[in-house]
């Protein structure tokens, strides 16, 4: 009985144990395997997005159009053959048009919609689908006509066809739109602290998703015309509302992954080994906000600075917040809107409320008292945008739609004018027999059939 009793107790112990070490064994990584995207989180893949989309809007392709809109000055190396056009061929912004697609581009996104799905998690859903939406848009900026509905698998796409660039803009309307709806649902965690701009607040990605459609709206409005500009201002009312909203790349330190690109490439302890390549003095901007006695140079510019170049010492740092998508954006996006549709009278109310945004210190930009716009006409609203938009891409799109700021190109352009897009980039053209040929590619995209000249 003795012996029963005891075999007995020593079962249920090892019963137990057994449930102890069961559940020990189980959940959180223990139970998740990270290389499989139906069991790993969203969270897993986000870093890397998030990282993506910095390197996109502050690396390569940001200092390429910071040199053509003359906001800096490429004096060697590569840099002065980007800023004369000269140096910038089929091979130069091959890695800068993979990134959308790659690793950190859909190729991640795509695993973040999946495992958002399988987990039910609608907001970060959403997140995954602005992101989405924001680096397919910057390509189709740039170069037309892309690869999209098809660039997710390349098993079943090896050569995917050119979707054209109007559709492209639709499609990224309506991947917008449902963004918007995920993340009003309200439904899962989202990415929480993983983001390092907004901790995953859904109204604040819901605020930038309204801001970038109103931008897209603005990039189809040289052909469109009224209706995108109408829908600009529709959307730019839901937009960024305040400066607690601005979308900016936060840095850490001066290493290479955690350090402003821009301090990279421009600072002497920098990464890249580059500084002096790019240079502020002389700029068309400097001079422009030295001409008018702009309050805000100081934040931009330090003149006879020989160990920054003319940058100021709040911009070459390397944990300078680097502003991507803005309250003051979205004003101005309204103001151009309204002058195009209800008038200069709204429209100044516009520019003055973004004018006096600067009267508040944000992450990006110390306090500033800016006197009001005595009136709103294309110039006054663009060459405001133009300040705004300093080391941004967003700058580029904007002067090829309304020729503002008045660039005389360098050393005499491209057939006079300054280029309006990029020639595909050799690897794709390579692989992808749907890409035409140098010879066969258009001078300009869909959107911007017409130059800019001053004659």
């Amino acid at each position: 009985m003795k012996m029963q009793l005891k075999g007995a107790i020593c079962a249920a112990a090892l019963v137990v144990v057994a449930a102890g070490c069961n559940d020990f064994l189980k959940g959180g990584d223990l139970t998740v395997d990270p290389n499989n995207p139906l069991q790993a989180t969203p969270k897993q893949f986000y870093g890397s997005v998030q990282s993506n989309l910095w390197q996109q809007q502050t690396g390569d392709l940001a200092r390429l159009t910071s040199m053509w809109m003359q906001q800096v000055v490429g004096v060697a190396r590569q840099a002065e053959g980007t800023y004369t056009y000269v140096g910038v061929t089929e091979s130069s912004f091959d890695a800068e048009f993979a990134r959308a697609y790659q690793g950190g581009g859909i190729l991640d996104l795509r695993k973040i919609d999946a495992t958002s799905l399988a987990l039910g998690d609608s907001i970060f859903l959403g997140v995954s689908k602005i992101i989405e939406a924001w680096m397919i848009g910057v390509n189709a900026d740039i170069w037309g006509d892309i690869p999209y509905s098809q660039a997710d698998s390349f098993f079943v796409y090896p050569q995917p066809v050119l979707d054209p660039q109007q559709t492209v803009y639709d499609t990224i309307q309506s991947r917008l739109s449902q963004a918007i709806a995920e993340l009003e649902s309200g439904i899962g965690s989202g990415p929480g602290g993983v983001d390092l701009v907004y901790g995953g607040d859904p109204a604040k990605w819901a605020a930038l998703a309204h801001t970038l459609k109103a931008r897209f709206y603005l990039h189809t409005a040289e052909v469109i015309g009224a209706t995108a500009y109408a829908n600009a201002v529709t959307e730019s009312n839901s937009g960024i509302s305040d400066n607690s909203g601005d979308y900016i790349a936060n840095f850490s330190g001066s290493q290479a992954g955690e350090s402003n690109p821009w301090w990279q490439f421009l600072d002497a302890n920098g990464t890249t080994g580059r500084n002096g390549d790019i240079i502020a003095t002389g700029s068309f901007l400097e001079n422009l906000m030295s001409s008018t006695h702009d309050p805000r140079f100081s934040d931009f510019f330090d003149p006879g600075s020989v160990d920054t170049y003319d940058f100021s010492p709040v911009r070459e740092n390397p944990i300078y917040p680097q502003p991507l998508v803005t309250f003051n954006e979205n004003l101005l996006i309204r103001a151009e809107g309204q002058l195009q549709t209800v008038g200069a009278g709204p429209a100044l109310v516009s520019l003055n409320a973004e004018r006096a945004a600067w009267a508040t210190a944000t992450p990006w930009h110390s306090a500033f008292t800016l006197a009001p716009a005595g009136s709103a006409t294309l110039a006054t609203i663009m060459n405001e945008k133009y300040i705004v938009l300093f080391q941004n891409i967003e700058s580029w799109n904007d002067y090829k739609r309304t020729c503002f700021p008045q660039l005389t190109p360098i050393g005499g352009g491209i057939g006079g004018v300054i280029p309006g897009r990029l020639l595909y980039p050799v690897g794709e053209r390579q692989t992808n027999t749907n890409v035409p040929p140098v010879n066969a590619q258009p001078a300009r995209n869909w959107n911007d059939p017409n130059s800019c000249s001053l004659d």
